[in-house]
């Protein structure tokens, strides 16, 4: 059936399963590219003070066109018929960075979680299907793995605006993987040189490496590539790459140093742009082995983004004072209807309703759901906007 084990966790794939798996991308690459221009659909996030019902960043846009790829907007609120037909038209997936409800029952994560189980049931069928998350995409990759909440999985880092290093592991498994294997080495030494600094680091939340031991279905999902320090030192995963499927995550932005010029820390170096290159390389690369098409050139066409002109958000829009992310470009889609579904501080306890949220709840839910904008709740209230992300 089309919608058949879309909602509950994947079980991580056996020994056996995964000599498979892991051979999938292998074997696509002897068979040569299905796809040599490849669709990349992003899931937009909702947004409530904007011109729109949901939005995506245009730096998102631009990191994917840079490798070859062309975006299709993906409605995290489409209905399942039409979500399937464009995971169905796609090559691969981008969950961007931004802010939205992360609870596991919140209509965001339901949604990536369908998209999520649709991909690990095209490579299990030898067909690649590729998903890259940043930041609040790489938290949400752990989220769909793992079935844990997101107050559990996360603690709060120092990290807002903040150039930094990777730390690379000292066995050296960032060497031996997929996404930095081919990495060339004078860039694998610059992203670890605190003088350098290319690695722009923008997020008020962050997961610990001993998170993986205390939850170990997360280590047999992924593998850790590498970690980062906040300004405090609190150390934090910073990179992972699926072991058994083409799935990655890096907490860090190498979509802004080629697109995004409203914060003066972003490393707009040349270094700074190779590295987000690499990765927008590898990610790009793998689709064009996915054998996804739209039925039709009229329905490819449609799909596309480029019907949606981009907002020039840093001259026409008017941010909040303690937005530390707003879009540089924006595209927005469809009319506003309601804030995004979100629950109310104290009383959530893994999923809300927003059409049974009180007038005050609805309007609390508003001024936190500000696209992009930092919760200015107090960091002791441990719900506090935990259930928001901020990436």
């Amino acid at each position: 059936m089309l919608l058949a084990g879309v909602v509950a966790r994947p079980t991580p794939p056996s020994s056996e399963e995964e000599k498979q798996v892991q051979s999938v991308v292998a074997k696509a690459k002897q068979a040569g590219y299905k796809n040599t221009e490849p669709l990349i659909g992003i899931l937009t996030q909702p947004c409530s003070d904007c011109p729109g019902r949901s939005y995506i960043g245009a730096s998102y846009v631009k990191w994917v066109e840079s490798a070859g790829g062309r975006v299709v907007p993906i409605r995290f609120y489409a209905s399942d018929k039409e979500l399937y037909r464009l995971f169905k038209s796609v090559n691969g997936l981008v969950l961007p960075g931004g802010l939205t409800w992360l609870w596991l029952d919140a209509p965001y994560v339901i949604t990536a979680r369908k998209l999520f189980n649709w991909a690990i049931q095209e490579n299990d069928k030898g067909n690649p299907f590729p998903i890259h998350g940043t930041c609040l995409g790489f938290q949400l990759l752990h989220i769909l793995a793992s079935n844990v909440s997101r107050n559990d999985l996360l603690v709060e880092t120092d990290s807002v605006s903040h150039p930094s290093t990777l730390i690379w592991p000292a066995d050296g498994a960032e060497q031996r993987s997929r996404m930095f294997g081919s990495l060339p080495a004078d860039l694998h030494a610059k992203l670890a040189d605190p003088t350098q600094n290319i690695a722009l680091q923008n997020h008020e939340y962050g997961m610990p490496p001993a998170f993986y031991q205390r939850w170990p279905v997360l280590g047999q999902w992924y593998s850790i590539l590498s970690t980062s320090k906040d300004r405090n030192g609190l150390e934090y995963i910073s990179t992972m790459e699926g072991k058994n499927y083409p799935f990655t995550g890096v907490q860090w932005h190498p979509e802004k140093p080629t697109s995004e010029f409203g914060m003066p820390e972003i490393p707009h170096t040349l270094d700074g742009v190779r590295v987000g290159q690499h990765v927008a390389n590898y990610f790009i690369d793998t689709a064009r082995y996915s054998s996804h098409r739209p039925e039709s050139n009229e329905e490819e066409l449609a799909m596309l983004i480029y019907s949606t002109p981009p907002v020039f958000s840093a001259r026409f829009e008017t941010m909040a004072e303690d937005n530390y992310d707003g879009p540089y470009m924006t595209y927005y889609f469809d009319k506003k209807t309601h804030p995004p579904s979100g629950p109310d501080d104290d009383e959530h306890e893994g999923g809300g309703d927003p059409d049974r949220l009180s007038s005050s709840s609805s309007s609390s839910s508003s001024a936190a759901a500000h696209r992009l904008q930092r919760s200015d709740l107090p960091s002791s209230s441990k719900r506090r906007s935990q259930q928001v992300v901020e990436a």
